[in-house]
């Protein structure tokens, strides 16, 4: 009798084993399953991705490609001996054509920030005066931008010091 309730025993454990064997390679597909999908994912991620980065460019393209045909204009101009009051209405107008796609791209001129601040501005010169507080920007060299509060270019500027006024006794 001893020998059945081993039989018995060792049967049931194979049984168990072999349950256990198939719950593992159950697990091991659905975890090989979740994977592909993980890396399907990723893919399809990338190139919806790429798909808008495209269109994005495409959008701005022909907002710009309106400008260049303006400026083809007035190039064209200029070699037709057209008047110089007739060449600076075309710039004006190719400057706020350039201006509206910056509007509905979001980007905006820095502007109103009287005071140097590092975020928005990049000093390349400084003045030692006495005409204006230290810190405070005296000329725009080059208009900064922003996009969505983010600065895309920080405007380049002049900005005070002050004036050291050393008197030499001799």
């Amino acid at each position: 009798m001893g020998e059945k309730k081993k039989e018995k025993k060792i049967s049931k454990s194979e049984s168990e084993i072999n349950s256990l064997k198939k719950e593992r390679d159950d697990f091991k597909n659905i975890a090989a399953r979740a994977q592909a999908d993980l890396v399907n994912y990723r893919n399809r991620m990338k190139m919806e991705l790429s798909e808008i980065e495209s269109r994005g460019k495409k959008t701005v393209s022909l907002k710009v490609l309106s400008v260049i045909d303006e400026l083809e204009l007035a190039i064209d101009s200029v070699t037709k001996n057209a008047s110089l009051d007739l060449m600076l209405e075309g710039l004006k107008s190719i400057r706020e054509k350039f201006r509206t796609i910056f509007e509905s791209e979001n980007i905006q001129e820095i502007t109103e920030i009287e005071d140097f601040d590092p975020v928005f501005h990049e000093a390349v010169l400084t003045t030692e005066t006495n005409e204006y507080e230290p810190g405070s920007i005296i000329k725009i060299l080059r208009k900064g931008y922003i996009m969505n509060s983010d600065v895309i270019r920080p405007a380049q500027v002049e900005i005070a010091n002050q004036k050291n006024e050393v008197k030499e006794n001799k």
